[in-house]
Parts: C-alpha cells; structure tokens; sequence
C-alpha cells in the first residue's frame, strides 16, 4: 500500500471509535483536542474513557456494535481484538468514509502516526507499520531536538510573517527576511522581541510614506 502523509481537520467532524480497551483510548488521546464529535461503541471501556464520557468529551453507547452506528461516520476508528467483529465494521463502513484499522492497518485507508505538538509545529513519523517501535523511538530523539522553546519560536513566525506581509518591501527582500527568521539565534525570547520590534517600525513607516502621498 502506498500512503501519503497529510493533514486533516476533524472539527465538528463524526468520528465513531468501535472498542473500549487500551487501544481505543490511545486512539482517543490524541482526538479529544480535535474538535471532533466522538463516538465511542462498546460493552465495556477503560477508567479513563469513562471518565472523558462522564465530563462529556465524548458520547459512550455501552453496547455491541450496529451498521447503523457507522453510517454517519466521517472517520471511523476500528479498536478492538476480535476479528469477526472488526470485519463487520469494515463492511458497514459508508462510502468514501475514513477508517482506521488498529489490528489489521492494511484493510483501512488511514494510519495514525507517532507524533507530538509543539504549538503550531507538529512532526509526525511513520513507518508504514513496519516497526511502530522505531516510529515510537524517533519520535522521542525529535521531542528533544524540538524542545518546548519551539512553541514560542512558532508564535514568533506566525507574527513576524503577518508584519512583512503588510510591508512594501519587495518580493526578494521578503524572503530574505523571512530566511533569515531561521536563524537559530531567533529561539531566544530576547532575540524575538528585538525582530519584532524592527519589523513593527518597519511596517509603520511604510504607513506613514503612504500618508505623505
């Protein structure tokens, strides 16, 4: 199978996990920040599923698996061990709708990298299930490259390419700004702020040249 990597937005999006146990609350971790409108389906569910059903993060059905509870599904995540009903999942799944398939991820058309946030940054890894262990591994050496210092250095990019857009510099002299954004001296706070600054005197005399005409 031939995958691509890609990013989706899940807000306000049906998402119907199939399965409780340890597996569908891993899944459900990285989702509960998501946005989407989460569905859990089955008899039984761990502590802590439970407890997101009970401060309503999520909607739990306590029961077997239906057709019926997958036909609104935008995602549908398949989370549990037993073969005969993870087939009956797949089979209900709606046309062009997006499935996981934690046990068999050959039979899905989504994987669920390793990943992690730092902000506006995400990294994700994936080895195309050939070793989850490595993809786990690499994403451990990345979280300390990208330590949480990267969360403000985002913030700073994200304001600092908002003020050379509204610049009358030209398109050259914009990039040159924006690479030399990349300047690993720019991870310090201090540094930030003094960019900031220039830049913000910078937008505000091309205001004030703007006015004299």
């Amino acid at each position: 199978m031939t995958v691509i990597p890609i990013m989706i937005d899940l807000e306000g999006k049906n998402v119907v996990v199939v399965g409780g146990g340890r597996i569908a609350k891993r899944k459900l971790d990285g989702l509960l920040a998501s946005g989407a409108v989460l569905t859990v389906i089955s008899p039984e569910v761990t502590p802590e599923i439970n407890r997101w059903s009970a401060e309503n993060k999520l909607s739990w059905k306590p029961k077997n698996f239906e057709q019926r509870d997958a036909e609104s599904a935008f995602m549908l995540i398949i989370a549990t061990d037993d073969p005969t009903v993870n087939a009956t999942v797949r089979k209900a799944a709606p046309p062009n709708c997006l499935v996981n398939a934690s046990a068999e991820a050959e039979t899905g058309n989504v994987h669920f990298p390793a990943h992690f946030k730092r902000g506006k940054l995400s990294i994700a890894v994936s080895t195309n299930g050939a070793s989850p262990m490595l993809a786990k591994k690499i994403k451990q050496e990345l979280q300390s490259q990208f330590d949480e210092s990267y969360e403000q250095y985002l913030e700073f990019l994200f304001e600092a390419r908002q003020l050379i857009k509204q610049t009358r510099l030209s398109k050259n002299k914009k990039e040159e700004y924006l690479r030399g954004f990349l300047d690993p001296s720019l991870l310090q706070a201090k540094a930030q702020k003094e960019k900031l600054r220039e830049l913000q005197l910078l937008v505000n005399k091309n205001s004030e040249s703007q006015q004299d005409y």
